[in-house]
């Protein structure tokens, strides 16, 4: 009878155990038929004008119905198959109803009070406009490049596009890489004297703002005012100089000085004016401008806009075409309404008949009516005070000066204030990469110059010369980071993308044979430990700390897909493909670890391999980094990366979920480092916003049911990769937590928050 007792017993516990193990994967996956069904606010107080989203939460696949009790207090349109958007009418009180059919026709109601506005927006008005960066003795041209039309299947291998590689089915392999590249081009010289001003003065940087402010007021209580208004008397007052065109102050205005228009070589250069920051978005602008050419003949001349709004630039017109006579200022006149959501718009004069030279004067731009309510960054639930408690960092990805979809971030207040309210960590897209950091034309400086500055020769180093760094971004980048209070993942030392390929080649010249091992071992450690120093170095010099800004460094990204479109020349061309035992992949975690320890931060600062579809490659991730720590005094490499650029498709929940337990249990940190979901064809922002939210309660899970005696910190950290779609690498999927703008959260922004609140 004990035997038997025994048997039943054993049986019972085993089948305990088996179901607790299932539960917290088995817990995610069918959430969603658990979820209450409820409306995402309860109550809502706006002012007159003002628009609001509502949402119907956990209600996907039944029939809904909405319905509005006054419609002369607030009147709603739909917005997707569960959400309204709100428009304040007048001051007043009504209510919003969802009617859902679950089972029987169940009422969910959100009580809409309307108070009268008198927010009046008066931010200051900044022009300052945004600079590529230039090799020197060149002008800079961006192009942009074009969209790609499927989700892209291939790492980064330049200095504009993204690095990594979601893939579609289990069974797809990187093969291919983006058809279009943004390229920095010098252009030709401008023409030495202009043909229209008997004397210029150059005006090297924009010396004026915009001499009023824009204001957003209620509807109904709008008054005209004036965004801009000058004649160049003193400045170019934010003007430069579009493509190849440049600007100048001169004389010989309509009375006083004029702005010069010289050097063009295509029809749509001219004189540009940035207003993405400081234009009121939605509302309607008149522009009038007087032009004159002398070029002895008629000439068209032509007001237009550049908008860029999903990533797409289009060039509206504000003033078709007008001709002007010789010799005569002629005044241009034309409105234009501002989008309610975009990521860059300029102003600019232009001559479509011509690459003639012509003078601008007397310049008013006006707003006649009111636009949106003003954008406050910090108005939504903070995503990181959201996470605290589960998970040490949240992050996302930002850039300083990269010419990929605008990318100077960081060079925005309102932006970093934003990125500071929801994140308390960021990666840079590509200022840190070898390709930045060790460029091609940054040339090279002997041995002991660069001792002069400080680079770390190691012994051993038999070369006369080094490549010359270029930290330029860096430290203004951690000045930024110091100003804001954010720390950073240092993100990427060793790569076989995005790392000029002189790097390999004896005398930093790729014209030269490729340099042996031995000479690429100290080339590894003079990189490694120079970029390291240099920036520890200067987080002393800010916070008085070492180690206080960059709290941990991605030394190698992306080995198990080294043949993955590398850079002409690569790491595998000087050691040849060594598997998952690479000597120089252990080199370069040896000597970044060595420099920890010579500030004393070995302990405090982590040092991760990163890698996509890790869910498919999860194995040779653990056996590489296996190898990595074989035979050293500690786990050299810490933690393990997760790219996580993945589809609502694909991977399934289970296999993403296995590759986290297997990186658990190294007893690493484990990271999401760059996550984005991407939908495709007949599933909607709803699906996005589901699996978002399955993903996030996995993550949260694996957490919190870990074996701490295995993995005491567990998942230390996630980075969603990207702002918003507009600016996403991968914009046509929709993959992000905000959509046209910071201004516009999606519905898996509110599921991303719902997901840590239980």
């Amino acid at each position: 009878m004990q035997k038997k007792q025994a048997k039943v017993f054993a049986g019972l516990l085993s089948m305990s155990l088996a179901v607790s193990l299932m539960t917290p994967l088995q817990g995610v996956s069918g959430q969603a038929a658990r979820r209450k069904i409820a409306l995402s606010k309860k109550s809502v107080t706006m002012t007159v004008g003002q628009k609001k989203t509502i949402r119907i939460k956990n209600a996907k696949g039944k029939r809904i119905k909405w319905s509005i009790k006054k419609k002369s207090i607030a009147s709603y349109k739909k917005s997707g198959k569960y959400a309204v958007k709100l428009t304040a009418k007048k001051k007043g009180t009504t209510t919003l109803t969802c009617k859902v059919k679950n089972g029987k026709w169940k009422s969910y109601r959100c009580k809409v009070k309307v108070k009268k506005a008198t927010l009046v927006r008066t931010p200051v008005a900044t022009n300052d406009v945004v600079k590529t960066t230039e090799k020197p003795g060149s002008t800079a041209v961006v192009t942009m490049p074009s969209v790609p039309t499927q989700t892209p299947t291939d790492g980064q291998d330049k200095p504009q596009e993204p690095e990594k590689t979601p893939t579609a089915t289990p069974t797809a392999t990187p093969t291919a890489k983006p058809t279009a590249t943004p390229t920095v081009t010098p252009t030709a010289k401008p023409t030495a004297t202009p043909t229209v001003t008997p004397t210029v003065k150059p005006t090297a940087t924009p010396t004026a703002k915009p001499t009023a402010t824009p204001t957003a007021t209620p509807a109904g209580e709008f008054a005209e005012k004036t965004y801009l208004s000058t004649g160049f008397e003193d400045g170019t007052d934010g003007f430069t100089g579009r493509g190849a065109a440049k600007v100048a102050v001169a004389s010989g205005g309509r009375s006083g000085n004029c702005l010069s228009v010289t050097g063009r070589t295509s029809t749509w250069n001219g004189a540009e004016l940035n207003v993405t920051d400081s234009i009121v978005k939605g509302a309607t602008y008149s522009i009038s401008v007087w032009v004159k050419q002398t070029t002895g003949s008629d000439q068209k001349v032509k007001l237009s806009a550049n908008l860029t709004v999903s990533g797409q630039s289009s060039y509206p017109a504000i003033k078709d075409e007008t001709t002007l006579k010789s010799g005569v200022w002629t005044k241009i006149e034309g409105t234009y309404e501002v989008p309610e959501s975009f990521s860059k718009l300029t102003f600019y004069v232009e001559g479509p008949s011509g690459n003639f030279d012509f003078l601008v004067d007397d310049l008013t731009i006006t707003q006649t009516t009111a636009g949106k309510e003003p954008f406050n960054p910090e108005g939504l639930t903070s995503i990181k005070d959201t996470y605290s408690g589960i998970f040490e960092r949240m992050g996302n990805v930002v850039s300083y000066n990269t010419s990929w979809n605008n990318g100077y971030q960081m060079q925005s207040d309102d932006t970093m204030k934003f990125v500071k309210h929801h994140f308390n960590s960021y990666t840079l897209e590509n200022e840190l990469k070898p390709e930045q950091v060790l460029s091609n034309w940054s040339g090279t400086i002997s041995v002991s110059e660069a001792k002069k500055l400080g680079y770390v020769i190691p012994d051993g180093y038999t070369e006369s010369t080094v490549a010359k760094l270029n930290f330029d971004s860096v430290d203004k980048i951690l000045e930024i980071a110091n100003n804001y209070g954010i720390q950073m993942r240092g993100h990427v030392m060793q790569w076989h993308q995005q790392t000029s390929p002189r790097f390999f080649h004896e005398g930093y010249d790729a014209n030269n044979d490729i340099v042996t091992k031995a000479v690429m071992d100290k080339r590894i450690e003079f990189y490694i430990r120079t970029v390291m120093k240099h920036v520890m170095d200067k987080e002393k010099s800010l916070t008085g700390k070492a180690g206080s800004l960059v709290y941990c460094w991605d030394i190698t990204n992306e080995y198990t897909h080294r043949t993955n479109q590398p850079s002409d020349t690569t790491w595998v061309d000087v050691y040849g493909d060594m598997g998952l035992k690479p000597t120089y992949v252990k080199k370069a975690y040896e000597v970044a670890y060595d420099e920890l320890k010579q500030y004393g931060l070995q302990k405090d600062i982590t040092l991760f391999y990163n890698d996509y579809n890790e869910y498919d490659v999860a194995d040779e991730i653990v056996e590489l980094i296996n190898y990595i720590n074989e035979g050293e005094e500690a786990k050299i490499c810490g933690g393990i990366g997760m790219q996580s650029h993945i589809t609502v498709n694909y991977p399934s929940l289970e296999k993403y979920g296995t590759a986290v337990d297997k990186f658990l249990a190294t007893g690493l940190q484990v990271q999401v480092t760059e996550l984005d979901i991407g939908i495709e064809d007949g599933q909607t922002e709803e699906d996005l916003a589901n699996h978002y939210s399955d993903i996030m309660k996995l993550l949260i899970s694996k957490q919190e049911n870990r074996d701490k005696s295995v993995n005491a910190r567990g998942i230390t950290g996630v980075t969603v990769w990207g702002l918003y779609d507009a600016i996403s690498w991968r914009k046509p999927t929709s993959c992000l937590l905000f959509g046209e703008s910071l201004e516009d959260p999606k519905p898996a922004f509110y599921s991303f928050l719902e997901a840590a609140t239980k």
